[in-house]
This record gives structure tokens, C-alpha cells and sequence, in this order.
């Protein structure tokens, strides 16, 4: 099987990613599992009016996203509830736990939230990592590759998080993603990611100046 067209995108802002930029950290961990609040919405529905256009030419076959709330509120006001393509759930592109604001709800709470997408993928109740290492997270990156590849589809789209998605592309910034980020990248076989600089929408026109104070 040959390369593999992806985008990347990340999800839109909740109430930890504002704490966050105010500095109020202690704050934003504990937030457990926030969902959007009403500018991540609005990230995700402007970033789906502008990724409308985009698709007809990308020839969308797939999208993987993690279990988290805002991933999954994204996924839904990005592409809406009914699709005519697959949506999964996958565990793998979940963002790095060092936090209650990374630990997911459980699998049986978070498949009644959003009955329409399949989780048939999440094995376990309690699916996430607790105070996760590096390491481990280089390692679920480079299943994440793997599991992209292993898949039939060319052309995915995978909604995640910001620290995952900076490691996967390999870029040395803390986050590389705005919310509501969409960059392309294709994938070789051998797990190579590239950036095709086909696709590039930032919707969230906050995220530069918060990375510079």
C-alpha cells in the first residue's frame, strides 16, 4: 500500500485551554474531560465552512478520532453527526496525561454522550494513562502510524489534541496546533510524516499571541 494523505486537526478551545492562556493552571488540570465552550463551537464550525470546499477536491474516506469530549464535539460540528464516511474512536491519538483535563470519561459514559460513533476500538473502561512519560507517549505515536498505515483508507482525517499532534509530526515546540488547526501531511510506509502544504486553515487567530507571552 502506498502513501497516505492525513489531516491533521486539532480540537477547538475548552475552558482548561482558556485557564491555560490565562495562566491559571492548577485550574485547567482539574478540569475533567471539559467539553468545547461556545468559541471552541464556533472554531469548529467556522473551521467546518472552510474545510467544505477543501474536501470535494481531498476525497475524504475516514475519520479517527480520540474519545475525549472535545475531540468528539469537534469531530461533530467539524463534519456534523451523519457522514458519508466512517468516524471511529481510537484511544491511540489521545492527548498526553498529566491531568485531569487529559483523563477521558468512561467508555460506557462517553458511548451513551455520543451514540452515533463507534467505539467499538476502546477496549478498556478506564481507556486513558495516568501521569504519562515521554516515552510512552513516542511509543503510542509510533502506533499511531502503524495503525494509519495498517488502515485500507488513503485519505484519513484524524481529530486530536495539540501535544499528540506535535509529537506525531515531530515539530519541538510544546504545540504546534492552534485549536481547530487543519494541516495536511502525508504518510510513507515507513512511518514518514511530511507536510504537503496543501491544506492549512487556522481559524483560532488567538492561539500565535498566547504562544508568545
Amino acid at each position: 500500500m502506498g502513501k497516505k494523505e492525513i489531516l491533521l486537526i486539532r480540537h477547538g478551545q475548552g475552558d482548561h485551554n482558556r485557564l491555560f492562556a490565562e495562566n491559571r493552571t492548577e485550574e485547567a488540570l482539574a478540569l475533567r474531560d471539559p467539553a468545547l465552550n461556545d468559541i471552541g463551537i464556533q472554531q469548529a464550525e467556522n473551521l467546518g465552512v472552510k474545510l467544505k470546499e477543501q474536501l470535494r477536491k481531498f476525497d475524504l474516506e475516514l475519520i479517527i478520532t480520540s474519545p475525549m469530549r472535545r475531540t468528539l464535539m469537534t469531530t461533530d460540528h467539524v463534519f456534523g453527526k451523519e457522514t458519508s464516511y466512517p468516524v471511529i474512536v481510537s484511544s491511540i491519538p489521545t492527548e498526553m496525561g498529566h491531568g485531569e483535563c487529559d483523563y477521558g470519561s468512561k467508555k460506557t459514559q462517553i458511548s451513551k454522550d455520543f451514540p452515533h460513533r463507534d467505539f467499538s476500538l476502546i477496549e478498556s473502561e478506564e481507556w486513558w494513562t495516568d501521569l504519562e512519560t515521554q516515552e510512552h507517549l513516542e511509543q503510542r505515536v509510533e502506533d499511531f502510524k502503524k495503525f494509519l498505515n495498517s488502515r485500507p483508507e488513503s485519505r484519513i482525517a484524524v481529530v486530536s489534541h495539540g501535544r499528540f499532534l506535535t509529537e506525531l509530526v515531530g515539530n519541538e515546540l510544546c504545540c504546534a496546533f492552534g485549536n481547530c488547526d487543519c494541516k495536511q501531511y502525508t504518510l510513507s510506509k515507513d512511518g514518514t510524516l511530511t507536510d504537503s502544504e496543501e491544506i492549512f486553515i487556522r481559524v483560532d487567530n488567538l492561539w500565535e499571541k498566547w504562544q508568545k507571552s
